[in-house]
């Protein structure tokens, strides 16, 4: 659907034998003017976004998400190796929105609207919200008494699954670092756990209060 710029990637042409996947140094991205890239890499703590941008224009999104989640980690204090990366929700609303933004914009931007975290939020919602009045139909026509915090965390936790099957995770590992990934796929910077599921719901919430 989108392209714009391809990519050169080494085919074996031999006789009955099964193409490889392109050798990551075998990979040769174009190169870019600068200059002559016009955006907002505006941040609030003194972040240097241009080698996330540079990454992202020439559809290396691979590198773009290595420094994606080193950048964030730095705006947020939050390490993603740990198993729970902000267990009592603290650092997230503290991230600040100029940064957040400049991420997501830049992403959108390069990605065609493929690849951001709102692009990912508008996908999780959609779930959410689908399964939150499903079940709470449900509970009203079966006449089933549920609090509005059991109703909310039933639809949050079905919601996980649905979301990393259709956006391609389904694994902490393989990714897909080209343009043809599923909508939403990219960055990838949380685990294929309930806790990092939280966090990223979190990171949402944030980015959605910051563009308010």
């Amino acid at each position: 659907m989108i392209a714009t710029i391809a990519y050169f990637v080494l085919v074996n042409k031999k006789e009955n034998q099964t193409p490889s996947l392109p050798n990551r140094n075998e990979i040769r991205y174009p190169t870019i003017d600068e200059s002559q890239l016009n955006d907002d890499l505006s941040s609030a703590v003194g972040i240097d976004y241009r080698n996330l941008r540079k990454c992202l224009a020439v559809k290396d999104f691979e590198s773009a998400n290595k420094e994606t989640k080193s950048l964030f980690e730095k705006i947020s204090s939050i390490d993603l190796d740990l198993m729970d990366p902000d267990p009592q929700n603290r650092k997230i609303p503290r991230i600040p929105c100029t940064d957040i933004c400049t991420i997501d914009r830049l992403w959108v931007k390069y990605s065609e609207g493929r690849f951001g975290f709102s692009v990912q939020f508008m996908i999780w919602s959609d779930i959410y919200l689908r399964l939150y009045n499903e079940k709470k139909e449900f509970n009203r026509r079966e006449k089933i008494e549920s609090s509005e915090d059991e109703l909310e965390f039933s639809a949050n936790f079905d919601a996980m699954y649905k979301f990393y099957n259709i956006i391609g995770w389904n694994d902490s590992v393989n990714r897909i670092y080209q343009e043809s990934a599923p909508e939403g796929h990219l960055p990838s910077l949380f685990w294929h756990h309930p806790f990092h599921y939280r966090t990223m719901v979190g990171v949402f919430h944030r980015l959605m209060s910051c563009r308010k």
